[in-house]
């Protein structure tokens, strides 16, 4: 992955650390006690499950610095999917599986699957809007008949099938507005964006959960 990219897109951004704070807060239902981020990146989404909604957490991250950061807040780490060596109440990957080649999902999935606890939760969260194909590394859209399907072939049950929006565009005709600071700030105007933002439908967000 090119991680250059990706630059900016992170918890160093406090806009985008509050609009990734309210779709935890949106669906934490769905998030058990103990929690694998894979392709974590950096500890934002495992800070806000650890520290605002007393989770616990660990991450598979394959890019040395990213993993080194992580290690640094505090967070357990596995280098890859087979060094994971025990099973999670939910396994949650934001902006990943989009990643993964044709050709490796069904194993990418299946080892998804065996990392789950019984009764526990896939959480993922897949970019399916044109933007999609402005990223350089990505493979393909999984769109929900593709996810479903993977649930399925895994015997995980679908459990949440939502679109949303994705906060870049809209943030940034707010920053050439002048107003971007303004409005993830308050209280009022934040909610209101938020839910205005999911009808651009960018990303889908679907749970699945393994059977006792």
């Amino acid at each position: 992955m090119n991680l250059s990219y990706y630059r900016g897109r992170s918890a160093e951004d406090p806009c985008y650390a509050r609009y990734e704070a309210h779709r935890i807060q949106t669906f934490i239902r769905y998030f058990g006690e103990e929690i694998l981020d894979v392709g974590a990146g950096d500890p934002i989404h495992l800070d806000l499950l650890s520290h605002d909604h007393g989770r616990r957490g660990a991450a598979m991250e394959v890019n040395p610095v990213a993993r080194k950061a992580l290690e640094e807040a505090g967070y357990m780490t596995y280098p890859s999917l087979e060094a994971v060596d025990r099973q999670f109440d939910t396994v949650f990957f934001a902006h990943v599986i989009e990643h993964v080649s044709p050709g490796s999902i069904y194993d990418f999935f299946a080892r998804i699957t065996a990392l789950i606890k019984p009764g526990g939760t896939c959480f993922i969260i897949s970019p399916v809007s044109k933007w999609f194909w402005d990223t350089p590394d990505h493979y393909r859209i999984y769109d929900r008949a593709a996810i479903r399907a993977l649930f399925r072939d895994n015997g995980l049950k679908e459990e949440l099938a939502v679109y949303q929006g994705s906060q870049h565009v809209a943030a940034r005709v707010l920053r050439t507005l002048g107003i971007r600071e303004r409005v993830f700030r308050s209280d009022v105007l934040f909610p209101a964006y938020f839910r205005l933002s999911n009808y651009s439908r960018r990303d889908l967000v679907m749970v699945g959960r393994k059977p006792q």
